[in-house]
């Protein structure tokens, strides 16, 4: 198992080299030029020939890619070109933090749907709760990013009032679908054990929907508190409607994939034995259907973590967050080769290990993974 986790992580290195030499040739190919930036479009051909000679930019990309290298191998990721001048390390730290806040929330938040509804959709397929989770996951997925935010923005912050009502709403539709699907036609294959669970569920469903209700906060249009410059309580404030943006597109798409693998695992012969052996339904759904179902999923949840972190370009700009997305857009357009480089790194890292960590993980969502050969 060591074995086959060192190999994971090897692979890191050979993906950043090739993403680094890429991001350059690219950058390259990019028009153009940084002089401008720097000293306006006004001025004369002997100025931008002294801007770019002072910047490096009058020789090639594979001496200014190795000179970047060397200095990355040194800790110094250079500095930016286009005033006001600044190291690239510092611009990637302030920005790297809103970008990773909301795409680990954003995670969670579709697994925290897709979990529960995949799993109750796949048990209940084809009936009531499963058509009603199914239609509202395509109608999500159906929708385009900025079109979720901007009504988002308009019903939570120019609308808090009919947020709350349907709130309450739902919560109290969600109960009646929950318990009247489960305790209906199929109530006799639901042990006495399970409805108490069900029940429970149900209850915290509605007091999470009134507790909500009662606390729903005022939202901001835009923009981003830090939590060492405001607290914790203002950051999550602003970021609440991103990541629900996010998270709640992301977890449709989870949710579908979830409740397709689970509705053959729950066919699996291993199922059906503990069904036939009286085992409750709690312990069929997560302990024996669960576990083998979420490969995909944890495969595409950790996909769409690393596509997160590179940045929603529409999201960040609607809401004027200082992510990682808009600093790559801005350097492609200033031909920041510096800036660039080191975003483009950073996120290709991220994703790398973060897609090394998911290949980790099938050797606990699986034994048998630890016995293959690398």
């Amino acid at each position: 198992m060591i074995h086959r986790v060192a190999s994971v992580l090897l692979r890191i290195v050979p993906v950043l080299i090739l993403v680094s030499v890429g991001t350059a040739i690219l950058t390259e190919l990019v028009p153009g030029d940084p002089a401008v930036a720097v000293v306006g479009a006004e001025a004369t051909p002997e100025q931008y020939a002294a801007v770019r000679e002072s910047l490096g930019l009058d020789r090639s990309w594979f001496a200014r890619y190795f000179d970047w290298l060397g200095g990355l191998l040194h800790g110094d990721l250079g500095r930016t070109l286009v005033p006001p001048v600044q190291d690239v390390a510092t611009l990637i730290a302030s920005r790297l933090p809103v970008t990773l806040e909301i795409a680990v929330l954003s995670v969670l938040l579709a697994l925290a749907i897709a979990v529960p509804v995949g799993t109750w959709s796949a048990y209940r397929y084809g009936q009531v709760f499963d058509r009603v989770a199914s239609g509202v996951s395509f109608a999500v997925i159906s929708l385009p990013s900025f079109l979720l935010a901007l009504i988002m923005i308009y019903f939570a912050v120019f609308r808090p009032e009919w947020v709350k009502v349907a709130l309450l709403a739902a919560c109290s539709v969600a109960v009646l679908v929950l318990v009247g699907a489960t305790l209906g036609s199929r109530g006799a294959r639901v042990t006495a054990n399970s409805r108490r669970t069900i029940r429970l569920f149900a209850l915290g469903v509605a007091v999470a929907g009134i507790a909500l209700a009662v606390i729903l906060p005022d939202f901001p249009r835009q923009g981003f508190a830090r939590i060492g410059d405001t607290g914790l309580a203002e950051n999550l404030r602003t970021v609440l409607l991103p990541v629900l943006v996010l998270g709640v597109a992301e977890g449709a798409q989870l949710t579908r994939l979830l409740r397709s693998d689970m509705a053959t695992t729950l066919n699996d012969d291993f199922v059906l034995s503990a069904r036939a052996r009286g085992m409750p339904l709690r312990h069929i759904l997560i302990k024996e259907a669960l576990r083998p179902s979420t490969f995909s999923l944890v495969t595409v949840a950790g996909i769409s973590f690393g596509r997160l972190l590179g940045g929603t370009v529409i999201v960040e700009t609607i809401f004027r967050l200082p992510g990682m997305g808009t600093l790559i857009v801005d350097s492609v357009a200033k031909k920041e080769f510096m800036v660039l480089q080191a975003a483009v790194l950073v996120v290709a890292a991220l994703y790398v290990l973060v897609n090394a960590l998911v290949d980790i993980s099938y050797l606990y969502l699986d034994p048998r993974t630890r016995h293959v050969r690398v």
